[in-house]
């Protein structure tokens, strides 16, 4: 068997789970069931929410060790199950080793769903996320074109290569913004809060906060605690964010007399 080959597939099955969000444990689990394939004596495999390492040793071979570090996650439930299937296959002899390799990288270049269809989900989620808060149509109308603005600056971060913080800030902002400016023209027929709660859902962590208690649960408590602490970072951006938004409003407003 090519060992080297073995590890590759096992890291890059985990790489490809870790940034598409899953558990840390799920990770570790279908890392080291590839590993086992091996037959050696010492497979092991660790991952945290940003690295992965493994090793393969045995008193045969020179010892195999791996580091992988992860920088991006997002959400792709369709390329966890994928992978885990391709585990599956290769730990029951169905497909070899080499097959496996060649299917997980065919994954990680796959592109689920295209930008076209991202976007305006993007906008649709938050209107309906609006109604779902008790906002009737006009303010799930107006929380569309507040998703519009979560997409232009999701938009613009990716080209400016910015970290997610700093896009749920500025995306909070000017959804805040918005909302406030539609509050002083239209009045009461705005309801603010679910207004601007149904906007802001897209720029949620709820994966990041799943797993966070997954992991805890499960006894992995570092992972637990990093998720839980980048959760709550990325919840505090968007926060911080509507509160800018409504005091920067309320500074022009008091200054121009809206």
């Amino acid at each position: 068997m090519n060992y080297k080959l073995l590890a590759d597939t096992a890291m890059l099955a985990g790489e490809i789970m870790l940034i598409s969000g899953a558990e840390t444990y799920r990770v570790e689990d279908t890392m080291s069931r590839i590993l086992r394939t091996s037959g050696l004596e010492r497979t092991e495999a660790f991952v945290t929410p940003t690295g992965i390492f493994l090793c393969l040793d045995d008193a045969a071979i020179d010892g195999i060790t791996l580091v992988k570090r992860v920088d991006n996650r997002i959400t792709n439930i369709a390329h966890i199950y994928e992978t885990n299937n391709v585990s599956r296959n290769l730990c029951s002899g169905i497909i070899s080793v080499e097959e496996a390799f060649l299917e997980l990288k065919s994954i990680k270049t796959r592109k689920q769903y295209s930008n076209y269809l991202i976007y305006p989900c993007t906008v649709v989620g938050s209107s309906a996320f609006t109604i779902l808060l008790g906002g009737d149509l006009l303010n799930s109308i107006i929380a569309g074109l507040n998703g519009g603005f979560i997409v232009l600056v999701t938009i613009l971060t990716m080209k400016l290569n910015i970290n997610t913080f700093i896009k749920n800030l500025t995306a909070s902002v000017l959804i805040a913004f918005n909302s406030m400016l539609f509050l002083h023209f239209m009045g009461r027929y705005i309801q603010l809060d679910a207004l601007i709660g149904g906007s802001i859902m897209p720029l949620l962590p709820g994966v990041a906060i799943t797993n966070a208690i997954r992991d805890t649960l499960q006894g992995d408590y570092m992972s637990g605690g990093a998720r839980a602490i980048e959760s709550f970072v990325l919840a505090a951006s968007s926060a911080v964010g509507i509160g800018i938004g409504i005091a920067v409003y309320s500074a022009l407003a008091g200054g121009i007399n809206l």
